[in-house]
């Protein structure tokens, strides 16, 4: 390990006077070095993350800046969720500010996952000079997050959210002596202890916790449209480095930028996806499946795969990078390819037949639950591959199941849903899960899609179902890559809730939040 000097509580000076807190990472040497900037809104002192950490950069010869965002722990300013014009331009002052000293070489390069992925693009959207090269992972932008959600709302990611920022905003009322009443107290703490009281509340809008005085985030902020990632990855005209996980919530959103980034003619944007799930800790196990070692952060050797890449593009070292970096599970290897899909992608048709019934009802006060897949951990859910029998004592759902495998089948790439489909409501939920059946019986989701039946015809645009018609709807169900193994077989599971990682379609037309009962639909 090569030494390094760290200077703690650096202030960077942002346009407006706001002093933004850093800490300085920097190789102990004489001449000038280029520069990775993390900024996080969760504390400079705690970031670690699997991805690329400050000290791996720091060993490679890059000074790393890690800072705190405005408002956030040692940062001056006022703090907003969903700020992200601000997080623009505070990520273009902080890459000048760098550029400017007498330990930086000029160039600059952002890192980081999630939040810390958003804040690169939004600084990116900015253009600063000195900006040379961005890696967000597991991130998303508005765009895609509609396709995600197929016109939903992501609840327990949300709503655990809300109550982890409302245990934060607590402390600082607290810290400066402002009044907060035993009531509001016990239900920051309920909430924190467990966020499903929160997201069981009905109408959901009239959550108490939206009305405390002074709290800052609101039920509307949430479900805006234009309130999350505004960005689109065509102003990401920088090489950029897009990380994501098959098990991750922003899976679409990491290669669905890319691929824009590629038709747009920039080959120097690039893609690792591995089989995680959306944590800044990258280990091998994911829900029920030991993917391998290889799997991990540090068997794949992930640091090193983005020091090659700012090396090429912050340096100028003569370093050959792959389009795309893959993880196949079940076979549990790493593949390369030049494009996405993969070249030899060809369409694969099955004969599905049904389990004995083709219909169910939905009951949107006893919603579907949620199984693993795309979700987020904040709440109580458990993420990644974990099987589907835990339903099966329900009939709120329908499987659709192939023949078994005779030799291994290879699903790489995207994976679309097209159905038929009637209900008994005029707006209902239809989520499709593609799934593994293995010999035992076990039932893996692959990964899956949902839509808001109203969107069917787009998110710019509201229809009624017309009750009992049969209509005929695409699910995009994002992309994957996976090892159907022999003895297996494929199929499709069908359902109209996924609950609490979406909020319950209410059968109505009702606005998000609004309706505190519901209706059933078949």
């Amino acid at each position: 390990m090569k030494r390094f000097i760290v200077e703690k509580d650096v202030s960077i000076p942002m346009r407006d006077g706001i002093r933004l807190k850093a800490d300085l990472w920097r190789p102990d040497v004489e001449q000038p070095v280029a520069t990775i900037l993390y900024r996080t809104p969760y504390d400079r002192a705690a970031l670690n993350p699997d991805f690329l950490r400050p000290q791996d950069a720091v060993n490679a010869g890059f000074a790393a800046v890690v800072q705190d965002t405005r408002g956030r722990f040692g940062s001056e300013g006022a703090w907003k969720p969903l700020m992200w014009d601000q997080e623009g331009d505070d990520g273009y002052d902080s890459v000048e500010w760098i550029a400017r000293q007498d330990w930086s070489s000029g160039p600059v390069g952002m890192a980081g996952p999630s939040y810390l992925g958003i804040a690169q693009l939004m600084a990116a959207a900015r253009k600063p000079p000195h900006l040379q090269a961005i890696a967000p992972a597991l991130t998303t932008s508005r765009d895609f997050e509609l396709i995600e959600m197929g016109g939903g709302m992501r609840l327990d990611h949300l709503l655990s959210w809300v109550a982890f920022m409302a245990v934060d905003w607590m402390r600082r009322q607290q810290e400066s002596g402002a009044f907060l009443s035993p009531d509001a107290v016990k239900l920051i703490v309920q909430a924190a202890l467990d966020p499903r009281v929160l997201m069981d509340h009905r109408p959901l809008r009239d959550c108490p916790i939206f009305g405390l005085p002074g709290f800052p985030i609101g039920f509307d902020e949430l479900v805006d449209p234009d309130g999350g990632a505004p960005i689109a990855a065509e102003i990401a005209d920088i090489p950029t480095l897009h990380v994501g996980g098959w098990y991750d919530i922003f899976a679409q959103a990491s290669i669905g930028m890319f691929q824009r980034q590629r038709d747009a003619g920039r080959t120097d944007a690039h893609l690792i996806m591995g089989c995680w799930t959306h944590s800044g800790s990258l280990g091998q196990q994911h829900g029920e499946v030991n993917f391998g070692v290889m799997a991990s952060a540090g068997g794949s050797r992930l640091a090193d795969r983005h020091i090659a890449f700012f090396r090429r593009y912050l340096v100028g070292a003569e370093i050959a990078l792959p389009a795309v970096q893959y993880f196949l599970a079940n076979a549990n290897e790493w593949r390369t390819a030049e494009a996405w899909p993969t070249p030899d992608t060809a369409i694969l048709n099955l004969d599905l037949s049904g389990t004995g019934k083709q219909e169910y009802d939905y009951d949107p006060s006893d919603p579907t639950p949620t199984v693993g897949g795309r979700t987020l951990y904040l709440g109580g859910l458990a993420m990644g591959p974990i099987d589907q029998r835990k339903l099966d004592a329900r009939h709120d759902f329908v499987r659709y199941l192939a023949e078994a495998c005779d030799e291994p089948v290879d699903l790489i790439g995207p994976v679309t849903a097209n159905l038929t489909v009637s209900t008994s409501a005029i707006d209902t939920d239809f989520i499709c899960k593609l799934v593994d059946v293995s010999p035992d019986g076990t039932i893996l989701p692959i990964c899956e899609g949902t839509l808001r039946l109203r969107y069917r015809n787009g998110f710019d645009r509201e229809f009624p179902a017309e009750p009992g018609v049969p209509m005929s709807i695409r699910i995009p169900m994002g992309h994957t890559a996976w090892r159907v193994l022999p003895g297996h077989r494929i199929g499709i599971q069908i359902q109209s809730a996924n609950y609490p990682h979406l909020d319950p379609n209410m059968n109505e037309m009702s606005r998000p939040g609004e309706s505190a009962g519901g209706t059933i639909a078949r």
